[in-house]
């Protein structure tokens, strides 16, 4: 329910607390101030991060030999989540795209995702079945529910989960 002020202010203030939300991090190297993630990746990769960026869990990497990753299965899997910004808006990239960034024929990164969907870490689905926008996508929720798992076990998540529960404690 709407209280107070006109509709189409409080729609206004929602939404750029919901872009907010969306597109920003809070850190510590900017005094704890809430700054677009652009801007972060651009103070610290200059002109690269203009160039795009990604938003990969730190446990993907320390967890690749927990999750029987090869390094070209890992790059794959880095390629195919670049394209994947939005949870509910799956990635559809094409195996020869992956292939001529990495200097690869389109073969190797086919087997790869063979491989990630056999790990089920990856599942290929077909969108919009029978129209002319059908399209093949990658389901990476296989992916997601295992970092999740090995997540909370990772001495840096213990560690951050309970300094936010010390903080909400002291703060009562």
């Amino acid at each position: 329910m709407w209280t107070g002020g006109t509709q189409s202010k409080q729609i206004a203030t929602l939404e750029a607390a919901i872009y907010r939300y969306l597109f920003t991090i809070r850190s510590s190297s900017f005094n704890g101030e809430f700054m677009p993630t652009q801007a972060l990746s651009s103070a610290k990769w200059k002109e690269a991060g203009k160039a795009g960026f990604q938003l990969l869990p730190d446990v993907l990497l320390k967890k690749q030999s927990a999750l029987e990753l090869s390094a070209t299965d890992l790059v794959v899997l880095i390629n195919v989540t670049m394209h994947w910004w939005y949870a509910e808006q799956r990635p559809f990239p094409r195996a020869s795209v992956i292939a001529s960034r990495m200097g690869v024929e389109p073969r190797t990164v086919q087997r790869s995702m063979k491989r990630l969907t056999e790990l089920g870490l990856l599942r290929k689905e077909i969108e919009n079945k029978g129209t002319e926008r059908e399209r093949e996508v990658c389901d990476l929720s296989g992916l997601v529910d295992r970092l999740d798992r090995l997540a909370q076990t990772d001495p840096d998540y213990l560690a951050r989960t309970h300094a936010k529960e010390t903080a909400r404690e002291a703060a009562l």
